[in-house]
């Protein structure tokens, strides 16, 4: 039957399921970072305009029509997720147990409920923000199949601008990426990598000494020395050896939110005898001009 200690972080889940959710989907490094685009069920269409305005002459009469405006759709599509668990209330009883131990010899700090939704909230952050970068539909990742994310869009892109680069020397490979950053957009660019790249390149900038410019990242980010540009560290990144740049605020993470159909829930199910949690949201992203993303990689 159910227990009264069980039943309180039922409760607390209750209570808390819209934050839960919130912290769940949009909290991870990435998508925090992004443009967020709500009300989104399975996918929809990011509307772009496109301006090129022409100069004439203006001592001549006349009215001589000259220039476009293009109105333009990029479909922002999301992955519709689930996460099924269950728990025999006699072995959350045991680690109950040991976690009241802990806190009584001044070890944990949260209550246990807290402790509890936030190590599933951690590890959903941390295969959402793979997911975003990540993603391919033809991965036999089950974590990852779900839907494309950025790295698999971009390369299939023929208007992204592709940068190749060694894998192996950081320093020179956010170099290359930057190099290739278009003009117009070098003021609110930012350069992403993995954090093992990051951390890679923040220890060539120690080694080279470089005057006047202290090589301390604040939050995993830092400014790409000489210039306005910030080299941010990401997890979905890490492994890839692929390095994204684009203005953050080009980048679309797309989810529901407006409906009912995310879900952050724990009930006592009699019929089987068990404790079980079911999570369910929607998420996706995309960046709105691939003129505008450059896309390092190894050969």
């Amino acid at each position: 039957m159910a227990n009264p200690i069980l039943d309180s972080l039922t409760a607390y889940i209750q209570q808390e399921r819209l934050p839960l959710i919130n912290k769940a989907m949009l909290k991870g490094k990435s998508v925090s970072l992004f443009n967020l685009m709500t009300g989104v069920k399975t996918e929809a269409a990011l509307n772009l305009l496109s301006t090129d305005v022409k100069f004439q002459d203006g001592l001549t009469c006349g009215f001589t029509e000259q220039g476009t405006q293009t109105l333009s759709q990029r479909i922002l599509k999301t992955a519709n997720i689930k996460i099924n668990m269950s728990y025999c209330d006699r072995a959350m009883l045991k680690y109950w147990t040991q976690y009241a131990l802990r806190t009584a010899a001044g070890e944990e700090k949260l209550p246990f409920a807290e402790e509890f939704v936030a190590d599933v909230i951690k590890n959903v952050q941390s295969k959402v923000e793979k997911l975003v970068w990540q993603g391919d539909t033809a991965s036999g990742d089950t974590d990852l199949k779900l839907v494309d994310g950025l790295l698999k869009q971009a390369g299939a892109d023929e208007t992204v601008i592709d940068v190749t680069i060694t894998g192996t020397d950081a320093k020179a490979d956010i170099m290359a990426v930057y190099n290739k950053i278009p003009a117009e957009i070098l003021d609110e660019a930012s350069i992403f990598v993995g954090a093992d790249t990051f951390r890679s390149f923040v220890q060539e900038l120690v080694n080279a000494n470089l005057y006047h410019y202290s090589a301390e990242p604040v939050d995993g980010e830092i400014v790409l020395p000489g210039t306005n540009v910030k080299v941010i560290a990401v997890n979905g990144l890490n492994g890839t050896k692929k390095i994204f740049a684009a203005r953050a605020k080009d980048i679309y993470a797309g989810v529901d939110m407006e409906g009912d159909e995310e879900q952050f829930d724990l009930w006592y199910s009699k019929d089987h005898q068990e404790y079980r949690l079911a999570i369910k949201f929607n998420i996706g992203a995309t960046y709105a001009f691939g003129d505008q993303v450059v896309l390092g990689k190894t050969a």
